[in-house]
């Protein structure tokens, strides 16, 4: 007889897997290998979440949804100030406790890239979220696509460079423009 799924352990180690793929900047290792950097098996991981597949995609999908999260609550700190709620999400974006998880997201879109079907829909998916999150904080849809190919471009441009103020140069730009 097999063991009922533990929601909250479930949770428990896709937190972990998430701190260890920020950490590291990337998810390209074995499933032993990352249930051995958070202190637990591969068997576990994959009684939890099926695959190495469908572990990537639900960390990734955590750490998308944190990130629109602190969109939101930067926009809801500064009354309104869409330029400021920006400025702190390209700083937020940009702080080095979040360099490892922009190498991941660009992983991603290299498998995309690279021909992967799957990371490619789920990457699809998730452009779809962004654009919904940005179209409410911005009112306007085709503001709201051109804001997130900047904040893409500007990230590649940084990872790329090390140079962050030309991103934030990019977002003043782009408010006092529009």
């Amino acid at each position: 007889m097999s063991r009922p799924p533990e929601p909250q352990k479930k949770e428990e180690l896709l937190e972990k897997c998430l701190n260890a793929a920020i950490e590291t900047g990337s998810l390209d290792c074995s499933i032993n290998v990352i249930a051995k950097r958070i202190g637990t098996s591969g068997r576990m991981l994959v009684y939890h979440f099926g695959s190495k597949q469908e572990l990537e995609k639900q960390v990734i999908s955590l750490l998308e949804r944190r990130l629109r999260d602190k969109l939101w609550s930067f926009q809801s700190t500064e009354d309104g100030d869409t330029l400021k709620a920006l400025l702190q999400m390209w700083e937020h974006f940009t702080s080095l406790e979040m360099y490892g998880l922009l190498k991941l997201t660009m992983e991603l879109n290299q498998r995309a890239v690279q021909g992967d079907i799957e990371t490619r829909q789920f990457l699809e998916l998730e452009s779809q979220k962004w654009l919904e999150a940005l179209s409410q904080l911005l009112h306007d849809e085709d503001m709201a696509l051109m804001l997130l190919h900047l904040f893409q471009g500007a990230v590649l441009d940084y990872l790329t460079t090390g140079n962050a103020g030309r991103g934030e140069q990019t977002i003043r730009n782009f408010i006092r423009l529009t």
